[in-house]
């Protein structure tokens, strides 16, 4: 296969691992390591025998062959996923309002509108300065308030002033560029920028204004408040955070023993993952079988195709 056949393949092979098919948009927006334009990837996909093999391009939608019934499930997921959160509205609105949030993000599955049944809904939070502990533990009270506890999971909190990922592999860049901002958009360029490796794995993933698929009114009244209230609170931050630090880590050290995968937590001043059951390795090994599998089948087809 040609790199840009490959690209294509990759790709739709990635999303359905997540049982996700694709439009030509996002599958342009996602095409791994290929800059191939919306036409160009039609003109590829449309004069490649081998590539028709493997991939199938369907009622607007590119999936592994065979895969159709992707398309229904995708429509499932999508009416679940906006169900799912509607009904999590108030808490999300006040998440958004909690102080020294720069951004508040949907990730996951939840982004993708992608949401399986029983799923959650996970948060990535870029919080202005050192303040992530007292963030993630104002975030947590306000979930059990609220009654949300058990499905909001706020997983990843970064300080401004550290948004370089650790981990720089194909899961992570992917993660990034569906992150689907609550508030803040005008963050997420700039924690793209200090990440120049998902550009890499995306070059056509260039930012642009999404609208947040949550919506409240009077979001200004909301933004100036939280204005005010960090400006209340900026005095006390420092001990607040050493604070919120000091207990919930040594809460969470408690609960190391049944971390599923314990390579993925961080614990530090300015840098919170709480990938405690990442599916990071499992996704990375399974999406590398599928290729392989993709390949052989490719370089079979090869042959029957040059015949006819």
């Amino acid at each position: 296969m040609t790199p840009r056949e490959f690209a294509i393949a990759g790709s739709v092979i990635y999303a359905s691992l997540f049982d996700y098919p694709l439009t030509l948009d996002q599958l342009h927006e996602t095409l791994i390591e290929s800059d191939q334009t919306p036409s160009e990837i039609l003109a590829t996909f449309q004069n490649s025998v081998r590539l028709q093999h493997l991939v199938e391009y369907r009622d607007g939608f590119f999936f592994p062959a065979g895969r159709a019934d992707l398309i229904a499930e995708r429509r499932h997921r999508e009416a679940r996923s906006l169900a799912f959160l509607e009904h999590c509205r108030p808490v999300l609105r006040v998440i958004s309002a909690v102080p020294f949030t720069r951004m508040v993000a949907l990730s996951g599955s939840v982004a993708h509108l992608n949401l399986e049944r029983g799923g959650d809904l996970d948060l990535f939070v870029i919080t202005r300065g050192h303040r992530v502990w007292t963030v993630t533990v104002a975030v947590l009270l306000i979930t059990k308030v609220m009654r949300r506890r058990r499905i909001v999971c706020i997983n990843f909190v970064v300080a401004d002033t550290h948004l370089k990922l650790e981990q720089q592999d194909l899961f992570t860049a992917n993660q990034v560029i569906h992150l689907k901002p609550l508030v803040g958009g005008e963050m997420l360029d700039e924690f793209v920028a200090a990440n120049p490796f998902v550009r890499r794995f995306y070059p056509n993933a260039a930012r642009r204004h999404v609208d947040p698929p949550v919506t409240w009114p009077r979001r200004r009244l909301i933004d100036r408040g939280k204005v005010v209230m960090e400006a209340m609170l900026a005095p006390v931050s420092p001990m607040l955070e050493t604070v919120c630090r000091r207990l919930y880590g040594r809460y969470l050290q408690k609960r190391a023993k049944s971390w599923k995968s314990p390579e993925q937590v961080r614990l530090q001043s300015d840098y919170l993952k709480l990938h405690t059951r990442s599916h990071r390795h499992r996704t990375l090994e399974r999406f590398d079988a599928a290729v392989n599998a993709a390949w052989q089948r490719a370089n079979r087809a090869g042959p029957r195709a040059a015949a006819r």
